[in-house]
C-alpha cells in the first residue's frame, strides 16, 4: 500500500468524540488502509494514549502560527472555529507517507472510499460557495477531504499566502489559502471529485430531491457550521436540526438566489436519517469510553 494512510488533525479536546466517531465509521467500511492523526501541543498525553489504544498512528506537531489580525477577523465574524483549521497544513509535509487522504474530523464515512488513493495530488470536491449551488465562475476546491502527496516546503508557501491575502478578506480559513496556492485547480478536471465524497450535511435533501442522488450514493457526510453533532446527545437531534435550518435560512437571506430557496424548502427527512446513523456510532464511542474510564477506576 506504499505507506498510504487516512489522516486527520486534532488540536482542540472538544473534537475528540468527532475524531473517534470518524475513525469508527471508517473502520466499519472495512478499509484496508490505516488511520493517522496529527495532534498539537494543547492535546493532553491522556488523550494521546487513548488514541494510540484505538490503533491510531499518532503524530505530535507544533501548531501553525496565524497572524493575530486573521484571528480577530474570524472571531468577529461567524467563523471563530476557522482559527483551528490552519493546522491541517501540517499534513502536507509528512513526507514519510507516500499519499494521504485527509479528512476533517467532523465527517461521517458511510461507504468505502479506498479508491481515493488512486486519485491525483490535490484531488477534492468543488467548493459550494452559495449553498449547494456551483457557480460557473467559482470552481475552487473545498478542503474538508483532500488527496495529498506530501512535500517539504509547503507550510512556508502557505504562510506567505496567509499574510498576502490577510487584507483582502473579511474572514480567512485554510481553504482560502489552498485555493490561492493552486489557482489553476479549476482547469484540472481530473482532480475534481464527485460531491458524494464530501457532501455537506445541510445539502443532503437538496441533492436527493433535485440532483438525482440517492441516499445510498452518499459516501462521506460533512457536518459543516460551528456546532457539531458530537456536541449534542441523541435526544437532542431536533435541536441540532433547528440550528441547521436557521443557518440555511441565513444563507438564503444573505444571497437571495432562487436555487438556494429550494435548498431551504426541500425538507430534512434524509438529514434526520444521517443523524441517526451518526448518533448510533457516537453512542457506541461514548459507551466504550465509559467502559475504559470504569476499568481505569477499578484498577486504581
Amino acid at each position: 500500500m506504499e505507506n498510504n494512510s487516512y489522516i486527520t488533525v486534532l488540536n482542540t479536546p472538544n473534537y475528540l468524540e468527532g475524531v473517534l466517531t470518524l475513525v469508527e465509521s471508517l473502520k466499519r467500511t472495512k478499509s484496508k488502509y490505516p488511520f493517522s492523526i496529527v495532534i498539537t501541543e494543547n492535546i493532553s498525553l491522556e488523550i494521546e494514549k487513548l488514541l494510540r489504544n484505538c490503533d491510531i498512528n499518532v503524530i505530535r506537531k507544533n501548531r501553525i502560527d496565524i497572524p493575530q489580525s486573521i484571528k480577530n477577523k474570524n472571531e468577529k465574524g461567524m467563523f471563530p472555529h476557522w482559527i483551528n483549521t490552519f493546522d491541517k497544513f501540517l499534513v502536507f509535509e509528512l513526507t514519510n507517507f507516500n499519499k494521504l487522504v485527509y479528512l476533517d474530523s467532523d465527517m461521517l464515512i458511510r461507504k468505502s472510499i479506498d479508491e481515493l488513493f488512486e486519485k491525483g495530488d490535490m484531488s477534492a470536491v468543488i467548493d459550494r460557495k452559495n449553498g449547494p449551488i456551483i457557480s460557473s465562475d467559482w470552481i475552487k476546491l473545498t478542503s474538508g477531504l483532500m488527496v495529498i502527496k506530501p512535500k517539504k516546503g509547503l507550510i512556508s508557501e502557505f504562510t506567505k499566502i496567509m499574510y498576502k491575502i490577510d487584507q483582502m478578506r473579511e474572514c480567512i480559513g485554510d481553504q482560502d489559502i489552498l485555493q490561492e496556492y493552486d489557482c489553476e485547480w479549476e482547469k484540472k478536471a481530473e482532480l475534481h471529485l464527485d460531491v458524494k465524497y464530501n457532501m455537506f450535511f445541510p445539502h443532503i435533501d437538496y441533492y436527493i430531491n433535485y440532483c438525482n442522488y440517492k441516499f445510498d450514493d452518499i459516501s462521506v457526510v460533512h457536518f459543516i457550521y460551528s456546532k457539531k453533532p458530537f456536541f449534542y446527545n441523541k435526544s437532542e437531534i431536533s435541536k441540532y436540526i433547528d440550528f441547521i435550518e436557521s443557518r440555511k435560512k441565513f444563507t438564503y437571506e444573505s444571497n437571495k438566489i432562487k436555487e438556494i430557496e429550494k435548498f431551504v424548502l426541500c425538507g430534512n427527512d434524509n438529514e434526520k436519517k444521517i443523524l441517526r446513523e451518526y448518533f448510533d456510532i457516537l453512542q457506541y464511542i461514548r459507551e466504550m469510553n465509559k467502559e475504559r474510564k470504569e476499568r481505569k477506576r477499578i484498577c486504581i
